[in-house]
């Protein structure tokens, strides 16, 4: 899973990248290395903040998807059962608590404030808004992002405020419903292995 605000951090990065590569000033690539920078900042306090606790769920290969999540991977296959035909493949998918929680944007915000300002006054406001904009404030619109993001996590926090969903982490692996028992299927010599059996 890719965090919304990393992701923003890389986009904006790719940006400067591209106004590197038309313009040749080496600003931008100072502006590229700060974003990665933060983006990679970002990405290792989010490994640090909390264990992966992972779930289990199951699905058929595009007919039934299992509504329910499992502590197990054989838990989710038994719940699924039920509804599994003889020969049925089955996936296995890990499932983790999603990370994820809302961010200001600055970028939309500046846009936003641009177009108040021009709604307000229309070309007088032109100075106003290439200033705000301007290479001349990119670092206090920097510091602007993170003292907001700083208020909206420490509100979200506060309220215990949660994504409250589970995201897909991975594939634990196929199974081939037997009738009687599920088949490990996958590479060769695994498709041998017994998963689970009616009791």
């Amino acid at each position: 899973m890719i965090n919304n605000k990393i992701s923003d951090y890389v986009n904006r990065a790719q940006l400067a990248i591209n106004d590197w590569q038309c313009s040749g000033e080496i600003y931008y690539l100072e502006q590229a290395k700060a974003e990665l920078a933060e983006a990679v900042l970002l990405a290792d306090e989010l490994a640090k903040k909390k264990p992966t606790f992972l779930q289990y769920s199951a699905e058929t290969q595009g007919r039934f998807t299992s509504s329910f999540l499992y502590d197990t991977s054989e838990e989710a296959l038994e719940g699924i059962r039920p509804d599994l035909n003889v020969g049925d493949l089955v996936i296995v998918y890990q499932q983790e608590e999603s990370q994820w929680q809302p961010y200001i944007d600055m970028d939309d915000l500046i846009e936003k404030f641009i177009s108040q300002a021009d709604d307000e006054a229309g070309e007088a406001a032109e100075a106003w808004c290439d200033f705000i904009s301007g290479n001349a404030l990119a670092q206090a619109r920097k510091e602007l992002d993170e003292q907001l993001n700083d208020v909206l996590e420490a509100w979200l926090r506060k309220h215990k405020i949660d994504a409250g969903w589970y995201d897909r982490a991975g594939v634990e692996g196929t199974y081939r419903f037997c009738g009687d028992k599920f088949i490990r299927v996958g590479k060769a010599g695994d498709d041998a292995a017994l998963v689970s059996k009616v009791p």
